[in-house]
């Protein structure tokens, strides 16, 4: 079985490890090089007024803290709230309410047509943000696209929202929040020059106990298609179903429009180390768990094996089912880097001694911070520089976690085709 199709241009030959460091040590004030034509889209994105007007595409759970980041960057005129749309009228009309009564559409291509959204903020479900997202860009929009950036099922779009932004010029930040920190350019630097060595293990989890994150709340029970509820742009390009109130209100708890552990919380984690390592795609993902506890579609346990090239081999675990978590550790060579509660933790190893030298701790200045997101989004619209979680990231993020839930549901091993940049399935 292959899923996916190949890509229609070829994979960027310039260095992973160089867009990286260029995109995180901008973030943090460092000088960085970027195209000519990107000065040009700035000036004619900041105008006369330098204030951002910003689009909402689904105004749902998550939505409802974006737009209260937007507003409280409102009050400091970096950016104003000017659009909603939703496919649910009573949530619409509430989001429009609370935003001071900003302009409310039906459909996001009616949105992307109003000239005063500059960026948008995408939090539908899972296989509406890559579509959506397409044709933001192609409106000429910023985005910020919730994560996952596509369902997982969907990788060819995943690649497409990458080209779309390169061939607009436009920025696109992902909402992983845990990037949210210039410390990252700083150690994988360092990882670079060689202070752990040649990473070869990483081991990362997220963990909790309830799966209160999927059951989400249903406003109204008796809720039905029709005028207030247009059913059929909810499910986008999913199986064509009968509707229920909790497919539309609880959409997490089906593979259908979402894909678990993996795609909502493993990204979170995973995507800090992938940056650091400066990641491309894995050459085999396995994946594992089920659910063992809770009675829903997607897993409550979810463990996926991510083995790239000549190293490292990623090891991801959770479970909803007990919060004892573990912390984030890169295992190099020579050394060790440890991501916990407080920071970033470095600990080489003298390789003539094979005894640990000075300990060098980084404390978080962001991580998990969605309105620093928000706040380096919004620099980097004026400036073009690309902000601190990229598409570039985010498209090779996708691929072991798609291919962990393909592995784990098929009983199979997913091996990555660099060539038609496919998965396949043996």
């Amino acid at each position: 079985m292959k899923t996916g199709v190949p890509s229609t241009i070829p994979t960027s030959k310039r260095s992973n490890r160089r867009r990286f460091l260029q995109t995180a040590g901008a973030a943090a004030g460092t000088a960085a090089v970027f195209a000519p034509q990107f000065d040009i889209l700035a000036q004619e994105t900041q105008g006369a007024n330098s204030r951002i007007g910003v689009g909402f595409i689904g105004v749902g759970g998550r939505a409802g803290a974006h737009m209260g980041i937007v507003q409280k960057l409102q009050k400091q005129g970096m950016a104003e709230p000017v659009a909603v749309c939703d496919v649910y009228r009573p949530r619409l009309e509430a989001a429009a309410k609370r935003l001071g009564g900003v302009k409310t559409y039906d459909t996001h291509e009616e949105l992307l047509k109003d000239p005063a959204v500059d960026v948008v903020c995408i939090a539908t479900p899972d296989r509406l943000h890559a579509p959506q997202a397409i044709d933001a860009l192609d409106a000429g929009k910023d985005v910020y696209c919730e994560k996952p950036l596509t369902h997982w099922t969907q990788f060819e779009l995943a690649k497409k929202v990458e080209e779309a932004a390169e061939k607009n010029h436009r920025i696109v930040q992902v909402g992983t929040q845990y990037m949210a920190d210039e410390n990252y350019a700083r150690v994988s630097a360092m990882i670079e020059d060689g202070i752990i060595g040649k990473p070869v293990h990483c081991q990362l989890g997220y963990f909790r106990r309830g799966d209160w994150g999927e059951r989400m709340h249903v406003p109204d029970p008796n809720a039905k298609p029709g005028p207030d509820l247009n059913w059929e742009r909810f499910l986008g390009d999913a199986p064509k179903v009968p509707y229920t109130v909790s497919r539309f209100f609880q959409w997490r708890l089906y593979w259908d429009y979402a894909g678990g552990p993996a795609t909502d919380l493993l990204v979170h984690v995973f995507t800090p180390v992938f940056c650091l390592l400066n990641l491309d795609y894995p050459e085999r993902v396995l994946g594992g768990g089920g659910n063992f506890q809770y009675n829903r579609e997607v897993p409550d346990q979810c463990n996926i094996i991510a083995d790239y090239k000549d190293g490292p081999s990623v090891v991801m675990m959770n479970s909803l089912s007990n919060y004892t978590g573990i912390e984030t550790k890169i295992r190099g060579t020579n050394g060790i880097i440890i991501l916990d509660g407080k920071g970033i933790r470095i600990v080489p190893i003298d390789p003539k001694t094979s005894k640990e030298t000075d300990e060098i701790r980084l404390e978080w200045n962001g991580m998990g911070d969605t309105a620093k997101l928000w706040k380096n989004l919004l620099d980097c619209v004026k400036t073009r520089e690309q902000p601190f979680s990229p598409i570039s990231a985010a498209v090779r993020v996708q691929a072991p976690l798609n291919m962990g839930i393909l592995s784990e549901r098929e009983s199979k091993v997913a091996k990555f085709n660099f060539e038609t940049e496919s998965i396949d399935l043996s």
